[in-house]
């Protein structure tokens, strides 16, 4: 997997490429972040679902997705763990998370979550599974956005329906900026990238 950081007036545009498909992570000057799924080669067919894989690979990006996982499942917004009552009563993290499954659902803020695009986030053993769906437009509901080759999810930084764990998605994207491709010349290796790239040649 590849890292691309790309700066802009707002931040940083981040892609995380592998083979023909591209994550990226936007924070637009409407002060919302966007992640995205994108194919490298258009089709004429409809782009409904695709996924991309966070491995070991790079393991300063799958510990953010740790992370990211972990403050959700254990509601750690702010590291105040009294409001954790609130948080529940309020935020739709009944909706967020589903606890028996483990599995992250996030309609995306662009529109009403009856046709707006939605993203899974699982883990799988020491992959996290990150899963893009487009649902069918609803007559009288505003048209998510999406093409034959981009699957966008939003997640407003005011006003969203999971407020307040849009401040853990936008720390993972802030702290995604730092991490070092792992492709880079002088790149230190991490334990657990090497056990991970030889566990995958063995299985070759």
């Amino acid at each position: 997997m590849e890292i691309i950081k790309k700066q802009n007036d707002f931040g940083f545009n981040i892609f995380l490429v592998e083979n023909e498909k591209y994550l990226s992570f936007f924070f637009g000057g409407n002060l919302d972040l966007y992640i995205s799924i994108w194919r490298k080669k258009i089709s004429s067919e409809e782009y409904n679902y695709d996924y991309f894989s966070i491995t070991k690979e790079n393991y300063e990006v799958y510990s953010l997705f740790e992370q990211l996982f972990y403050d959700i499942e254990n509601i750690n917004i702010f590291g105040e763990e009294d409001r954790k009552e609130r948080l529940y009563r309020f935020s739709n993290y009944d909706k967020l998370y589903d606890n028996n499954n483990k599995v992250i659902t996030w309609y995306s803020d662009e529109t009403n979550p009856k046709v707006a695009n939605y993203l899974n986030i699982s883990r799988e053993k020491e992959t996290f599974k990150l899963e893009f769906h487009t649902q069918k437009y609803v007559e009288g509901y505003d048209r998510d956005s999406n093409s034959n080759w981009h699957i966008p999810i939003r997640f407003r930084n005011s006003g969203s329906r999971y407020d307040p764990f849009n401040v853990v998605f936008m720390r993972m994207y802030n702290n995604l900026a730092n991490v070092e491709d792992s492709n880079s010349i002088g790149h230190q290796i991490h334990i657990e990238e090497y056990l991970y790239e030889k566990q995958k040649k063995l299985i070759k």
